[in-house]
């Protein structure tokens, strides 16, 4: 008698548990949307050094090539250090800040030239 008290006392505690845990959502690609602006960013924001479509040249010889800036970092640490604003990249590479719907959207964008 005991043992069932104690079993249906915990019905509810191990029940809810069960019923709060959320599935993990899938990584979702970046929409069409994301990339465009993120191409947008690297126009007004990267394009003065950096060729953005990844196959120009960069106007400025020690730049990297703006598609090869995930070959050097991974996507988060990118737009980390570009919200951040902390200083990344090569020797003339101005310090600056990106919002964080900026830095993501040029991540993607990037991401999207591999």
């Amino acid at each position: 008698k005991k043992l069932v008290i104690a079993v249906l006392a915990l019905a509810p505690v191990l029940g809810g548990c069960a019923s709060t845990q959320q599935p993990v959502a899938p990584h979702s690609a970046p929409s069409v949307a994301d990339i465009s602006a993120g191409r947008t960013v690297a126009i007004m924001r990267c394009s003065r050094c950096h060729g953005v479509d990844g196959l120009s040249r960069t106007p400025n010889p020690s730049a990297p090539a703006i598609s090869d800036l995930l070959t050097r970092y991974t996507p988060n640490m990118l737009a980390d250090d570009l919200i951040d604003g902390i200083r990344i990249g090569h020797g003339d590479m101005p310090e600056f800040s990106l919002p964080e719907s900026e830095a993501s959207a040029l991540v993607a964008y990037l991401d999207s030239l591999r």
